[in-house]
């Protein structure tokens, strides 16, 4: 959000639907059929994509984006492997990832244009335009200024504990 600032960038927001049915499983695995989808045959589902609540699915997902995002050129920063980068004297191109989450930062509507058009040719997505909200951390934007709160999840997590009323100490609110 910083560099988004400092370099004035366009942030947008996408979402991949069904992320974690995207990865190929490396793995042999059976599984039985669900409740409702069983034929009475006794059969096996031999698995061959990833389903959610597999504890391979979130590695897999991520090497098959990762894979997607190589191919159209971005490459993945070795300090945080959830953000990709593209980047030439002109143009500014950077993906973050979140599971299924995406944060798309341009220098244009052009390369934002782009950007788009490379993750739509690999994957079912929704465009969600601006961001407001992302993995629980609300997000606010004017020209100079990007503010980011948890004021929703901290209300929440006081509302499980019986403390919405409470007040802060004065002290507190010095830090």
């Amino acid at each position: 959000m910083a560099i988004a600032i400092a370099k004035w960038l366009m942030i947008q927001q996408m979402d991949v639907k069904g992320a974690y049915l995207n990865g190929t499983l490396k793995e042999i695995l059976y599984m039985r059929q669900l409740d409702g989808f069983a034929d009475s045959s006794g059969r096996v589902c031999h698995l061959i994509k990833t389903l959610y609540g597999l504890k391979q699915s979130g590695r897999e997902w991520n090497t098959e984006f990762d894979t997607k995002m190589r191919k159209h050129g971005y490459k993945c920063l070795r300090a945080d492997p959830c953000i990709y980068t593209r980047s030439n004297k002109y143009k500014i191109a950077i993906v973050t990832i979140w599971v299924d989450n995406l944060l798309l930062f341009a220098d244009s509507a052009e390369s934002m244009k782009e950007i788009k058009r490379d993750i739509r040719t690999e994957c079912e997505t929704t465009d969600m335009g601006k961001p407001t909200k992302i993995v629980g951390i609300e997000i606010t934007q004017s020209p100079n200024q990007i503010s980011i709160t948890q004021k929703q999840s901290i209300q929440k997590i006081l509302e499980r504990q019986g403390l919405a009323d409470a007040s802060p100490s004065q002290d507190a609110t010095r830090f």
